[in-house]
């Protein structure tokens, strides 16, 4: 029989499973990226959480279900507002929603490579973390929302008819993959990125040279 939810976590979720089951995945995350992955027991993701540790079990089989669980929460949670970028499409200028993007996107590694290199580990939580992803329809090309916002751009005919889009969005989310590596390898702000001039570089690759850009 499953113990009864501390007073403070049933007012909170009012019992429902999915909420109980948030709570935990909070918990479980805010644990993992304070004090690393080797800290994540099942016994500090609990106290955590303010709940028993055997409550846990109720809601997650074993601890890199948990974890797993976890990481891949707080990785859509993270990445589902970069997905509307193709929403932009006919608005501000090419540079500027794809700065958006890159500024997006590059918060959005800068958070989740520390928690993927530390399931890179764990050959066990890997499997987990991938399998979940596959679940949850994560494991496509990252540069699927630029794709989609160029081609969305083409169709308006605000880039040239032959551009490639494919590899133009290969770039810009190259360059936010690197920006992530480098910074949690050296340290955050440790290698400065001319992001803009970069972008800008695309965008000339797909509609040809840009006037100056006024400085904000």
């Amino acid at each position: 029989m499953s113990r009864p939810l501390p007073a403070r976590i049933q007012a909170a979720t009012g019992g429902d499973t999915e909420a109980v089951r948030e709570h935990i995945l909070t918990a479980a995350y805010q644990v993992v990226a304070r004090d690393g992955l080797t800290a994540a027991s099942t016994r500090a993701i609990a106290e955590e959480a303010g709940l028993a540790g055997g409550t846990l079990y109720n809601y997650f089989g074993n601890r890199v279900g948990l974890v797993a669980a976890a990481i891949v929460h707080r990785a859509r949670a993270l990445t589902d507002p970069v997905a509307d970028l193709p929403a932009r499409a006919g608005t501000g200028s090419l540079a500027e929603n794809l700065e958006y993007f890159a500024d997006q996107a590059s918060a959005v590694l800068g958070e989740l490579v520390p928690l993927f290199a530390a399931a890179f580990s764990d050959t066990a939580l890997l499997a987990e973390v991938r399998r979940r992803m596959a679940e949850v329809g994560m494991l496509r090309d990252p540069a699927t929302a630029v794709v989609h916002y160029l081609v969305a751009e083409r169709r308006l005919g605000r880039i040239a008819t032959d551009a490639d889009c494919t590899a133009a969005a290969s770039i810009v989310v190259s360059m936010c993959h690197d920006d992530a590596f480098q910074n949690y390898l050296h340290g955050a702000g440790a290698r400065r990125r001319s992001r803009r001039r970069e972008i800008e570089l695309v965008v000339r690759s797909l509609t040809g040279p840009q006037p100056p850009r006024s400085r904000k």
